[in-house]
């Protein structure tokens, strides 16, 4: 488990160094082109967008400004940005979020904070799930600003719905020890279905009980076994949910799988590389996204976006353009509007709509 994060987190790291905060350029003539919705935003996750096109992306935050090169300090800088209509910022601050401040001078600063976020229409505010690689042990060290790291927590009154660090550091489901990175979550009546990206299984949380509802084995790169990584879970027809694993950073090794009411997970599509986060259209197929489609000599090739027929498993690129640099999220709008968290590992990241 904990070789698959630290893998992980160090690709995540040195991509940001090469990639700093310029990265791929958007041309105002190109076709695919990017349109920026919002932009400085500090270290962009996952987009939600509502029924009637309010669109929510979780920042991450930046840790701790002025924390030691070298070291992880936590802070409450991450938060709920929100674009209505015209208007737009954030609307919810003070969220937990912690980074390890790099030792290379004018590095990106990549943050560990809110991944995703729903709205609570029963007890007003949000929703949120923060990510956190580690266990109880290394948070507690973080102190009391990084005490909601690892957790789903209520944004309207800051309780704790569950605390997905805790249940990996006891029960470690996959066996191979204690280390949590929970990475998205989705609705499931009126529980939680959650993804551990370091524990690599599927969290139930029902009130104030938590389950282990599946595990993703391993799968087989050109160079040996690899863990699944989960970055992303939707919910699809019938109670069906969906999840996109990151197939430890290997090229071809990430999978989408499907999970249906009553059974294990079974693959629906592999061969797919770097996959970073999932959602739905409005025809009921998956959009995927691939955080790089590579590693080259000059830092991460440019991601992309595919269209995953939900039956088949049929895959289909989305022209992108080459313009996606280091992406973190991925929604669809109401008329079919494809918006994207774009230089997300960065604290100058920005929310774009893809345009074609």
């Amino acid at each position: 488990m904990s070789g698959s994060r630290t893998l992980w987190r160090a690709a995540l790291l040195a991509a940001v160094a090469v990639v700093g905060v310029a990265g791929t350029s958007i041309p105002a003539s190109a076709t695919p082109s990017l349109q920026v919705i919002a932009d400085h935003l500090k270290n962009p996750r996952k987009i939600t967008v509502q029924w009637n096109g309010t669109i929510l992306v979780a920042e991450a935050g930046e840790g701790l400004p002025g924390c030691a090169a070298g070291q992880t300090c936590a802070a409450p800088t991450g938060a709920v940005y929100r674009v209505q209509g015209s208007t737009q910022g954030r609307v919810v601050t003070g969220l937990p979020s912690a980074a390890t401040i790099s030792t290379t001078p004018g590095s990106p600063v990549q943050a560990m904070g809110p991944v995703q976020v729903f709205p609570d229409y029963y007890n007003g505010g949000y929703t949120v799930i923060n990510g956190y690689d580690g266990t109880t042990d290394t948070r507690a060290a973080l102190g009391a600003d990084g005490a909601k790291l690892g957790t789903i927590q209520r944004t309207s009154d800051g309780s704790v719905v569950a605390d997905l660090t805790a249940y990996e550091t006891q029960f470690s489901p996959d066996g191979r020890g204690p280390e949590s990175n929970p990475y998205g979550f989705a609705p499931s009546g009126s529980d939680w279905l959650a993804i551990d990206a370091a524990g690599n299984d599927v969290v139930k949380v029902s009130g104030s009980t938590l389950s282990t509802r599946a595990l993703l084995p391993d799968n087989q790169a050109a160079n040996g076994p690899v863990q699944s990584v989960p970055t992303a879970i939707v919910p699809g027809q019938n109670g069906t949910y969906y999840i996109a694993d990151m197939g430890g950073m290997q090229p071809g090794a990430s999978r989408i799988w499907k999970l249906a009411p009553g059974q294990q997970p079974q693959v629906l599509a592999s061969g797919l590389t770097n996959l970073i986060d999932l959602t739905t259209d409005n025809s009921g197929n998956l959009v995927a996204l691939s955080l790089t489609t590579g590693f080259g000599a000059n830092g991460p090739l440019p991601g992309a976006l595919f269209r995953v027929d939900p039956c088949s498993g049929a895959v289909n690129e989305i022209p992108s353009g080459g313009l996606l640099n280091m992406p973190t999220g991925v929604a669809v709008g109401p008329q079919g509007q494809i918006y994207i968290s774009n230089n997300g590992s960065t604290t100058d990241g920005q929310l774009v709509r893809l345009r074609s």
